[in-house]
């Protein structure tokens, strides 16, 4: 079934263009540097990443994904993610900030970045026949992190071009079937040192199995869905004419790591675990709404009326013109009544009233907005709707106030403020309109189009004194190093 489905799948466009350039600018390194300002790979007694070192890479390396990817924006899909994905961090005792991002690739993989951030394929979230499979996977890629795996594999020395070595590395945990060998061919590096890291790689395969394991249990996951998921995908593909697929070449299956999974979650206690799924399969729906890719795993025979009332509403979203008719919108709100704390059927009566066909927005769906941001004052998705649909409404400067107060609580910040900047560059306030923007690509760690947008927003501040100057200085101030060395960098 996965085998035919992989056969349809097409890779990322960006991808070989992007992967040649990178090797390019390698080899043009390699004719031009000595042994010692190259990064040192598989070496077992490496001295693991400073704080400040992670994080610049960390950066670097977010600004790859964005930059060269097609990272997933829908604010539900990636809430869904993140809220699971903090869900297992808060067990690690790890102090990082952990980030996660879903990539548009229908390759079934996950991957480990440096500073904390764990990417998640569409490939996987379809593969997936509940949420414990999927919290397996992002609490396995969490371990790699917390065991400093990737500091462990590749010491980045002071010198090092820090975006370029970001990019490959994006590359290689993107679009290459083993990590490890792939830098090491990167390095010109191949041979016994390929086949060195290939075992490093097996023995922190082996360290995040069992690591996160105990992230799932203490998450209140089934510790046993980890080996599932991984044993059913082997068994799957073990007799497909068709190459294998990325999470098997990445992550190995064997009888002897299978055995290991099942003995350690054998060794804790009963304990009644986390059952609900309709969750995701709203997000399930969402995607292949999305991404316009059938998922085997939903049978939508099965879906109940409030699941049926969401696959229709967003397949009615689709059409152009949108004309709902009442019995459209008022299973959406009965299901809202039936499940008042499932916050997708709420997010999609939002977004039917945000739809450009839709003229007029009742005063109750504000009110309603409202009250849904008041009891998840931490959800992103909400507050995003809340205040989109406050613009609509005409109600743009309470929409500007709110965005401003409460976007700095977030850690999620793009998409807000590239909301909060259009809603500026409407009016023809291109100074705020900038600086917003600025701060968009602040969040997402590309600091050269910070600048950019910083010193656009500079250049049209006309008075001293103003609100927007004292903020752009305030900024420029707490983040002075950074940006000197971004434009160093270049």
């Amino acid at each position: 079934m996965l085998a035919a489905r992989h056969r349809t799948y097409k890779p990322i466009k960006k991808f070989g263009i992007f992967l040649f350039f990178s090797l390019c600018i390698f080899q043009s390194a390699l004719l031009t540097a000595s042994a010692n300002e190259l990064p040192n790979l598989g070496s077992s007694d490496l001295i693991e990443y400073t704080k400040e070192k992670e994080q610049v890479l960390g950066r670097a390396f977010k600004t790859a994904l964005h930059n060269e990817y097609s990272v997933i924006t829908d604010p539900d899909i990636s809430n869904y993610i993140r809220r699971i994905g903090l869900q297992i961090s808060r067990h690690t005792e790890d102090k990082r900030n952990f980030s996660f991002y879903i990539i548009q690739n229908p390759d079934i993989n996950a991957f480990a970045g440096p500073d904390g951030i764990i990417g998640i394929h569409t490939g996987l979230i379809r593969a997936v026949n509940n949420e414990a499979e999927l919290a397996s996977v992002i609490a396995h890629e969490i371990a790699h992190v917390t065991q400093n795996h990737l500091s462990r594999s590749f010491e980045l020395q002071s010198n090092s071009n820090v975006s370029n070595i970001a990019s490959i590395i994006a590359a290689i945990l993107i679009g290459m079937h083993d990590s490890s060998a792939g830098m090491a061919t990167l390095m010109g590096s191949m041979g016994a040192k390929a086949q060195q890291q290939l075992k490093y790689s097996r023995a922190h395969e082996s360290e995040a199995d069992s690591t996160g394991i105990s992230y799932l249990y203490k998450s209140g996951y089934n510790p046993f869905a980890m080996g599932d998921f991984f044993a059913r995908l082997s068994q799957e593909y073990q007799n497909s004419e068709f190459k294998p697929i990325e999470i098997l070449q990445t992550h190995p299956v064997t009888e002897h790591r299978l055995a290991e999974a099942k003995n350690r979650a054998e060794n804790y206690p009963p304990l009644i675990f986390k059952h609900e799924n309709e969750t995701l399969t709203l997000i399930k729906l969402r995607l292949q709404d999305l991404t316009g890719l059938n998922d085997e795993t939903l049978n939508t025979t099965e879906l109940n009326q409030s699941e049926k009332c969401y696959m229709n509403t967003l397949n009615l979203l689709k059409q152009t013109p949108v004309t709902f008719k009442h019995k459209e919108l008022s299973c959406l709100k009965k299901a809202i009544k039936e499940r008042p704390t499932q916050r997708l059927y709420q997010t999609l009566l939002f977004d039917s009233y945000l739809n450009p066909d839709i003229k007029n927005i009742p005063p109750e769906i504000i009110k309603q907005a409202e009250l849904s941001h008041d009891l998840y004052p931490q959800d992103p998705s909400i507050l995003l709707r809340y205040t989109s649909l406050l613009i609509k409404a005409g109600q743009s400067l309470k929409a500007e106030q709110i965005l401003i107060n409460e976007t700095p609580k977030h850690q999620y910040q793009s998409q807000l403020y590239k909301l909060l900047s259009g809603t500026y560059a409407q009016k023809g306030k291109l100074a705020e309109a900038y600086f917003y923007e600025a701060l968009s690509y602040f969040n997402i760690g590309d600091i050269q189009r910070t600048n950019i947008f910083i010193n656009k927003a500079k250049s049209l501040v006309k008075r001293d004194g103003s609100t927007l100057q004292a903020k752009i200085r305030h900024f420029e101030t707490n983040y002075a190093n950074l940006l000197k060395d971004n434009n160093k960098d270049k």
